[in-house]
């Protein structure tokens, strides 16, 4: 499996904000740094990456926090969440570490990702970024990168 969920440590709420636990163990940076969109997307990913590659079902959590949260937006990114999932697992040089949907801290792994989600419209910034998780293949992430940064709010 090409997720590694952190069991230890300290738990937030199951909204993804820190309250109160903001990453003073180490792990990560506290989740109230990022907007309220992208914490919604994280919590998302974390369900995706649970459920994902293996399974074929959406996840009814995901689905209905991202129609809520997006809108009409919400139906691709949850396709686009899946692809990047998948696309991650194929690429892969090590496992990639998500934190559980209900711990606030942000893994590094988490913070990768969402660096490179930031830098979407530039593949060879993506591709750097994502080197640590995939090699010389982070590259190739980042058409399904620049689909997810078009649906969220600017």
């Amino acid at each position: 499996m090409v997720v590694k969920h952190e069991p230890d440590g300290q738990w937030g709420g199951g909204d993804g904000r820190a309250g109160g636990n903001s990453g003073g163990n180490g792990l990560g940076q506290p989740a109230d740094l990022l907007a309220p969109h992208q914490r919604d997307l994280l919590w998302c990913l974390r369900r995706t990456a649970i459920h994902a590659p293996g399974c074929t079902a959406r996840d009814p959590h995901v689905h209905l926090l991202l129609q809520r949260r997006f809108g009409d937006g919400g139906l691709g990114l949850e396709h686009l969440l899946r692809c990047l999932v998948m696309g991650l697992a194929q690429r892969a040089t090590r496992p990639i570490r998500l934190n559980r949907p209900c711990r606030a801290p942000v893994s590094p792994d988490e913070w990768r990702l969402l660096t490179a989600l930031a830098d979407a419209g530039r593949p060879q910034r993506v591709a750097a970024v994502l080197a640590p998780l995939t090699g010389s293949r982070g590259g190739e992430l980042a058409p399904l990168l620049a689909g997810i940064a078009s649906l969220l709010p600017a």
